[in-house]
C-alpha cells in the first residue's frame, strides 16, 4: 500500500494481487497489459515495477510527513518572528501546526539515529512551487555551533543550500567567517551563513510578503525568485535514508 499527496489531496493507492482464477481484469505495465489467466508471477513483477515508479514520484515530487519526513522549519504567514537569538534557535519555537522551528539541539540529536536526507519545499505568491532535495544532510553538535553539511542536490529550485561544515549564526553569535561582517544582523535572519559571501538562501529571514526593496533580508532563495523577493511558504524536512 502506498500513500502520497498531490496538490494537498491525499490519494491512497492500493494494489491488490488477486488469484489467477479471479474474474477478468487488466493489469497495465509500462508497455504491455496482462489479461485474466496470465502467470501470477508476471503480474506481480509488473506491480513491483509500478510500485518502484511510484516510489520515485513520492521521493521526487510528493514527500510528506506521511512517509517518514520530520518537518523542522515552516514559514507560511508571517505570524511568528524568526529574527531571534541563539537560545531560541537551539531550543525551538513556534507551533508545529503553523510557523515554527524545531530546534537545533533536537535536529542534531536526531543525527545519531542514522544518515539523513533533506527536502526543502517553497512557494511564491503567484502559486509557483519549487523544491530542493539533498541526498546527504548532517547537522553537528552545539559545541561546534551546529555546522551544516549537505550534498547530492537535485530539484528545480536551484542549489542554494550546498554547505560543507558551515556553522549556524544568529544576531548575537556571528559564525559566518566573513571578517568585519555579521551576516545574521545584516540580513535579519539566523542561518548557516557562508564563508565567501553571506548566503544564497535565507529561509529564516524577515517575512516581507513578496517583492521588497531591501537586499537579501527576506525569506529568500536566490535561484528561485532572487534576493528581492520574500517567499510565501517554505518547509524544511528531513528523513532517515532507506
Amino acid at each position: 500500500m502506498k500513500m502520497f499527496r498531490v496538490a494537498g489531496t491525499i490519494v491512497l493507492v492500493t494494489f491488490l494481487l488477486a488469484s489467477a482464477k479471479s474474474a477478468p481484469r487488466y493489469v497495465y505495465g509500462p508497455e504491455e497489459e496482462s489479461r485474466a489467466g496470465a502467470d501470477p508471477a508476471a503480474i506481480s513483477h509488473q506491480i513491483d515495477a509500478l510500485t518502484m515508479r511510484l516510489d520515485d514520484l513520492e521521493r521526487d515530487l510528493f514527500p510528506t510527513d506521511l512517509v517518514g519526513w520530520t518537518v523542522f522549519q515552516r514559514r507560511m504567514d508571517g505570524s511568528v518572528d524568526f529574527y531571534r537569538r541563539w537560545g531560541d534557535y537551539a531550543n525551538g519555537f513556534g507551533d508545529p501546526s503553523g510557523e515554527f522551528w524545531l530546534g537545533l539541539r533536537e535536529i542534531s540529536r536526531m543525527m545519531k539515529l542514522g544518515k539523513y536526507e533533506l527536502r526543502v519545499d517553497m512557494q511564491d505568491f503567484d502559486g509557483n512551487w519549487r523544491y530542493a532535495y539533498y541526498h546527504n544532510f548532517y547537522v553537528g553538535g552545539e559545541d561546534d555551533s551546529f555546522p551544516l553539511t549537505t550534498s547530492g542536490y537535485k530539484g528545480n529550485a536551484g542549489n542554494d543550500l550546498q554547505k560543507s561544515n558551515v556553522m549556524f549564526s544568529t544576531q548575537e553569535r556571528d559564525h559566518d567567517q566573513i571578517p568585519q561582517h555579521d551576516c545574521a544582523e545584516s540580513f535579519k535572519g539566523a542561518w548557516w551563513y557562508g564563508y565567501n559571501h553571506c548566503h544564497d538562501s535565507n529561509l529564516n529571514g524577515r517575512y516581507l510578503g513578496g517583492s521588497h526593496s531591501t537586499f537579501a533580508d527576506g525569506v529568500n532563495w536566490k535561484n528561485f525568485r532572487g534576493y528581492h523577493y520574500s517567499l510565501k511558504y517554505t518547509e524544511m524536512k528531513m528523513r532517515l535514508k532507506p
